[in-house]
């Protein structure tokens, strides 16, 4: 909990400089991301093959000059999942076939440089920020949990925890834009994200494909 308020405290610090910065213009920007599949290798020799995934972007940024921009990102996708998990020690069980779905979230706060200044231009954009990933594998046991709910009163209900984890993240891209007027623009970009797991694990890239649907204000 803690970690989320640094992270909105931050966010609406950021956003707030934006936003009062003298020169420029602000920007407000949404659209899908689709995310590649992908194959990974964990210790015990127990393996991982993701599906295409799929998810939503907003973003609030200051156009401080034509070329340069800063912006504050907040993104969600999903993966599927097909893992072979390996027996543990002691374990005399033969490896066995799952299904799952991993989710993550990220915030991250970027710059981007536009190589020319007419309304049709490439860009290049990095950033970083953190990701939130759960892998909704069960942690324990499902535990009991009672809410007042208006109307209803009191309601129970079954809730299990997962292994969930917030990381370091970092990103890189380019891309091209178009601006219709002086107030819409749209822009796609390929973005490779990086997402420090720590630990025998290491570092993981995601490849990232985007287009984004803009209002300037």
């Amino acid at each position: 909990m803690m970690r989320i308020l640094l992270m909105a405290a931050l966010m609406l610090a950021t956003a707030t400089a934006l936003g009062q910065a003298p020169r420029g213009r602000s920007e407000f920007y949404a659209g899908p991301v689709f995310t590649d599949g992908k194959s990974y290798s964990f210790e015990g020799g127990s393996s991982v093959r993701t599906d295409t995934g799929w998810g939503f972007l907003l973003g609030f940024g200051h156009k401080f000059n034509p070329k340069l921009s800063g912006a504050i990102e907040l993104e969600w996708s999903t993966n599927d999942y097909r893992a072979t998990v390996q027996p543990g020690t002691g374990n005399t069980s033969p490896a066995a076939n799952i299904n799952g779905t991993l989710d993550s979230g990220t915030v991250r706060f970027l710059g981007t440089y536009h190589f020319m200044t007419g309304p049709f231009t490439p860009f290049v954009t990095g950033g970083l920020g953190w990701t939130y990933v759960d892998t909704n594998i069960p942690s324990g046991l499902p535990e009991n949990v009672c809410w007042f709910y208006p109307w209803a009163g009191q309601v129970c209900t079954g809730v299990t925890p997962t292994y969930a984890t917030t990381r370091f993240s970092y990103n890189a891209g380019g891309g091209l834009r178009y601006d219709f007027g002086p107030n819409y623009f749209v822009r796609g970009l390929v973005n490779v994200q990086w997402i420090d797991f720590g630990g025998s694990f290491g570092t993981t890239d995601l490849t990232q494909y985007r287009i984004d649907f803009g209002l300037r204000f």
